[in-house]
């Protein structure tokens, strides 16, 4: 049980800062933060129960854990920490590109 919290404590620490970034909208137009909580809430009744909020932090872990011994090292931590830096960057550069197409548009019109 010992082992499990802390795996959870490891797991929120990276989690962390993307649940704490601010309010954004998500491709579509909706809110992010509602997308997320329902991408969460597995059965859809409008709550996240502790079991779905455990899953998903153990899902995140397996992620983490590239090879599967149970455990997430620190260069295993570094490189999860790598890959979301880098999927943020695409994320902005796509962003980046679609303000641009709209401010074009906008300007033809």
């Amino acid at each position: 049980m010992k082992k499990f919290a802390i795996l959870c404590a490891a797991a929120m620490i990276f989690i962390a800062p993307a649940a704490m970034a601010g309010h954004h909208e998500h491709e579509g137009g909706g809110d992010k933060k509602a997308g997320m909580f329902s991408k969460h809430d597995m059965n859809g009744d409008g709550v996240i129960s502790k079991e779905e909020f455990l899953d998903a932090h153990v899902k995140r872990f397996e992620v983490m854990d590239k090879d599967g011994d149970g455990v997430i090292s620190k260069d295993e931590g570094k490189a999860a920490h790598q890959d979301k830096r880098e999927h943020m960057k695409e994320k902005r550069e796509d962003h980046r590109e679609k303000m641009k197409e709209r401010k074009e548009n906008a300007a033809d019109e």
